[in-house]
């Protein structure tokens, strides 16, 4: 039995030698800033109040090969990639008194889609139901969908749903502030 004990520790000692290190995966907090220079509303809409307005943003980017390299990976090796939060703000510069014009009180419920040709569109965010007071921002409820496909992608686009709560006049510019968690592999 006393040279059991060795032979079961050498064994061990030989066996943790020859398992391979794995590389543990990078977890990466990235905020991901978009201007939307397309505006939700356009001079003298005529959508009904009980419709809903559907705009599609043009192509965004996904400007994130800088980030992931400095966190030692890449686009290919993200495993995983959720929206943790999500802001709408409006530009308030873009009038002389923005007082009297459009903000975020005229809009009753707003639904955002991510989309992507190969991949398709899924429903990231919402706000059902946005306070009848004036409002530069809005910040908004996260479905939390994996869309790390999106993000592997070279462009994607947003897709608003939304329905007003009066008419509008004039134009919002704004712009989106998203946060992704990555989680991704190390590049060997």
């Amino acid at each position: 039995m006393k040279h059991y004990k060795p032979l079961v520790f050498i064994l061990l000692v030989l066996l943790s030698f020859s398992c391979k290190k794995k590389k543990s995966s990078s977890e990466i907090i990235v905020e991901y800033p978009i201007v939307f220079l397309n505006n939700l509303e356009v001079d003298l809409d005529t959508v009904p109040l009980d419709q809903f307005i559907v705009r599609e943003s043009y192509d965004f980017p996904t400007n994130l090969d800088d980030e992931l390299k400095k966190h030692g990976t890449n686009k290919q090796s993200i495993k995983s990639a959720v929206l943790l939060s999500l802001r709408l703000q409006e530009l308030d510069y873009a009038y002389a008194d923005s007082t009297k014009y459009f903000n975020f009180k005229d809009l009753k419920e707003i639904y955002l889609d991510i989309k992507e040709s190969a991949v398709g569109q899924e429903l990231i965010a919402q706000k059902t139901f946005i306070p009848d007071v004036r409002n530069n921002i809005i910040n908004m409820d996260i479905i939390g969908s994996e869309l790390k496909s999106y993000l592997q992608k070279e462009t994607f686009r947003m897709v608003f749903k939304y329905r007003k709560r009066r008419q509008i006049h004039q134009e919002i510019p704004f712009t989106i502030v998203g946060k992704f968690k990555i989680v991704a592999d190390p590049v060997k």
